[in-house]
């Protein structure tokens, strides 16, 4: 019999905002909640959530309308600037160096307080608020309903991936995430409104917490509404799951009420067993087992959440809700966790950004078709896996990785092409080098190689450099790129091929890097590609901003869909090639400031501007401004390499000079650095009698390698060295003009092992730089498995 007045129920969504170009986290919550009502649209903790405050209903169907219309609400004003919405515990894609926290009171307090646990908070929940208006029945049912809790995570479990991509191996990592809070647990252990008053006054008091809304208890009373708050739940991109929580947590909380009430016991748990298959829920979610607390054992999921449902019926039936809570939870059965279809997700193509789609998808009520692909058979591993062994979407078309193989792509007993020939090109050009812009014999002898081949190569206007195409005519065109240009530094390696150039040597390996290119278009011409690729090699890497300014002014990428391209590393052994998805390298913008003053004697510096002291000030002042003013988690970093003035030390110098480099591991940071320098650099300076200029030159951005080309990357690299072979780069704060390239189209650049193993490595730049030239075959390998792959799916 239904009941005339059932408990109302109301739901608190949190929501994750999407750069929809990257399918990254992006921080733009408060430019986004300037367009959305106050009463509804909601900050949180992070700068790249926003939360949703349903209204509260008696009856599921009003509930599922108002949160269907808060979400397209939500989703129409993020479109239009150029963001995604995405209900899940956590993303597979964020750059954690990038996000900042919201700048209230409350939650700046908290970074203060908290410091990691409120920087990582990268994750989203989804809170039920259930009427239970008696604050010691409140806390009672609590603890009534702690025991339950396991399976309502377990239905919305959706947080498998950590920040970085990686696979957790639990349904619910936003469930760690959160327990390491100092006030988290199933229920507050106390009886009464007085009590757990008495609790959250001493844990304000002790300063553990800051307020009452950070009693994080997987079930509470609710702070400022007289309701009973399920809190244990990752968000859900799922419609449906939410509507099948909220019912089940209503019909839950009635019962225990009618059970207090009545005087019957609950479940009689204790915390220790009730937080054990709370894990146990988080690492399985909907496809392993379960706890059953009640004896206890480990029972599949499905049985458990069927037993679940099953004695609720009673309170299910009189609120009308039974029949749709059985087609929910045969729904949620059938289509299992989110946890589950985000690996399915990934599964099929290998890439990450397939995972957010999926997201976006289901979170605006929309199903993600992703195609089915079916993989050729690979042998039985044990161990660790690669990438390439996930990725189940891509197969070679040369068989690159065979050692063994003596078929189309082996170099060494090519008599068209071998390593022979790539020493002698390295070598030629390594004892030719030419500087930026200058680089015309370089030029001309890739052009008299490329035309050798039968190909047409197109120079840039400036007279260096070049790009050419090959392959057919194809949608999508795969760019691979090297440099072309030397250092001003002398060498030093005493080699029988050193630099005969005075003052001028390829201490960066950009010799090697033309080389291998060169060496990619004589396997390419031999072994046409199935796709079109462009080579492109580029002038004045050493250069601020960089040549592939001009090289993409002159439209190199024009019909380009994706770049990559390959750098020597002297720390990298050969054999080994590394790369990383987003930041691999850093901006590199100089700072150069002129100070002038009246001069004077040291023994009256009061009538001065005492230039000096002032070039001090700043010296050390920049640095703790930016300090305090850039999120440390940027690595960025000011650092002086010129202070001149003076010449006796009895005279306050007229003029001054001061040049520095401002680097930053962070795109976002770089674009803010120029005007927070000339800002802080002029109130530095106002209390001393001093004029200055400040040349702010910007460089390059950071190169961010895109997720899905990374993807490729690693694979292309697993092909030609093997799995064991492929390592994770760290990021470098050297900067890079390949940059400029991926602020236009998706890419990714490695590092290229050089060092032979013996010695100390040498550094880039330096005039003993040295490179050992067996790694210009993987290399060529790379670049060459790069138009080898194949996307069944297109």
């Amino acid at each position: 019999m239904l009941v005339s007045d059932p408990r109302k129920v109301g739901v608190e969504e949190e929501f994750h905002l999407i750069d929809r170009k990257t399918r990254r986290l992006t921080t733009r919550a408060p430019e986004l909640l300037a367009r959305l009502p106050d009463d509804v649209y909601v900050d949180e903790l992070q700068q790249c959530v926003v939360e949703v405050n349903s209204g509260v209903y008696a009856d599921l169907d009003g509930l599922r309308s108002d949160l269907e219309r808060h979400r397209t609400v939500l989703i129409d004003a993020a479109e239009g600037l150029g963001i995604g919405v995405a209900a899940a515990g956590s993303m597979p894609l964020a750059l954690p160096a990038e996000m900042h926290v919201t700048g209230t009171q409350r939650y700046r307090r908290m970074l203060a307080d908290y410091q990691m646990l409120a920087r990582e908070q990268l994750i989203c929940g989804t809170q039920v608020h259930v009427d239970l208006p008696d604050r010691d029945e409140a806390v009672q049912v609590a603890h009534r309903v702690a025991p339950h809790m396991p399976v309502l995570l377990a239905l919305s479990a959706s947080s498998p991936f950590r920040s970085d991509g990686a696979d957790t191996g639990y349904a619910s990592a936003r469930t760690l995430l959160w327990l390491r809070w100092p006030s988290t647990g199933p229920a507050a252990p106390v009886s009464s409104a007085a009590e757990y008053s008495a609790l959250i006054d001493d844990l304000v008091a002790s300063g553990v917490i800051s307020d009452p809304g950070m009693a994080y208890f997987d079930v509470r009373p609710s702070v400022k509404l007289p309701t009973l708050e399920l809190r244990v739940c990752d968000s859900c991109p799922r419609l449906d799951t939410v509507i099948l929580v909220a019912a089940l947590f209503r019909a839950l909380v009635e019962r225990e009420v009618e059970g207090l009430r009545a005087g019957t016991k609950g479940v009689e748990v204790v915390p220790t067993l009730t937080r054990a298959a709370l894990w146990r829920a988080a690492r399985s979610g909907l496809e392993g087992d379960l706890v059953d607390v009640r004896f206890p054992q480990a029972r599949p999921a499905s049985d458990l959440v069927g037993d679940f449902v099953n004695s609720l019926r009673p309170q299910l039936e009189q609120t009308g809700d039974w029949d749709t809570v059985v087609e929910l939870s045969a729904e949620a059965s059938a289509h299992g966790s989110s946890a589950a279809r985000q690996r399915h997700a990934l599964a099929r193509r290998g890439r990450l950004t397939d995972v957010v789609d999926l997201l976006l998808a289901e979170t605006a009520g929309r199903t993600e078709h992703l195609p089915e692909v079916e993989a050729p058979p690979a042998p039985p591993q044990t161990g660790p896996t690669s990438i390439g062994a996930r990725r189940t979407r891509r197969y070679w078309s040369a068989r690159l990785w065979d050692r063994g193989d003596t078929a189309d792509m082996t170099w060494t007993e090519s008599t068209e092409l071998d390593e022979k020939k790539l020493i002698e090109w390295r070598r030629d050009l390594h004892a030719h080098p030419e500087l930026s812009f200058e680089e015309r014999r370089t030029t001309g002898i890739v052009r008299n190689h490329l035309v050798g081949l039968g190909l047409e190569p197109v120079m840039l206007p400036g007279g260096t450099g070049l790009w050419c195409d090959l392959g057919p005519e194809t949608g999508e065109c795969v760019a691979l790129r090297a440099d072309l240009d030397a250092l001003p530094v002398a060498e030093t390696t005493g080699l029988p091929f050193e630099s005969t150039v005075p003052g001028v040597s390829h201490a960066c390996g950009h010799d090697a890097h033309t080389t291998m290119l060169m060496g990619a278009a004589s396997v390419l011409v031999r072994h046409p590609p199935a796709t079109r690729v462009r080579l492109i090699f580029q002038p004045a890497e050493e250069t601020t901003p960089g040549g592939s300014v001009d090289t993409i002014a002159a439209g190199a990428l024009d019909g380009v869909a994706k770049i990559f391209a390959l750098h020597c590393d002297p720390h990298l052994e050969v054999g080994k090639l590394a790369t990383r998805t987003g930041p691999i390298t850093s901006s590199n913008d100089s700072v150069t400031v002129r100070l002038w003053s009246a001069g004077g004697h040291t023994a009256r510096p009061h009538l001065t501007g005492d230039l000096i002291h002032a070039a001090a000030v700043l010296v050390t002042g920049l640095a703790s401004v930016l300090d305090r003013r850039v999120d440390a988690r940027t690595a960025t970093v000011l650092t002086w390499g010129k202070v001149a003035a003076g010449q006796v030390a009895n005279s306050v110098p007229e003029s001054g000079e001061l040049v520095g480099t401002l680097r930053s591991a962070s795109r976002e940071t770089w674009a803010l650095l120029e005007p927070l320098v000339t800002d802080a650099i002029c109130h530095l300076l106002a209390p001393y009698n001093v004029r200055y200029e400040l040349s702010y030159r910007q460089g390059v951005p950071p190169v961010v390698n895109d997720p899905d080309c990374t993807a490729d990357l690693r694979e292309a690299i697993e092909s030609v060295v093997g799995f064991d072979h492929l390592g994770e780069a760290h990021q470098s704060s050297g900067g890079e003009d390949f940059a400029w390239y991926l602020e236009k189209v998706p890419g990714a650049m490695a590092r290229l092992g050089v060092w032979d193993g013996t010695g100390t490595p040498q550094e880039l730049h330096q005039p003993g730089f040295n490179l050992d030239e067996r790694a210009m075959v993987h290399g060529v390998r790379t670049l060459v498995a790069l138009t080898r792959l194949e996307d069944e799916s297109e």
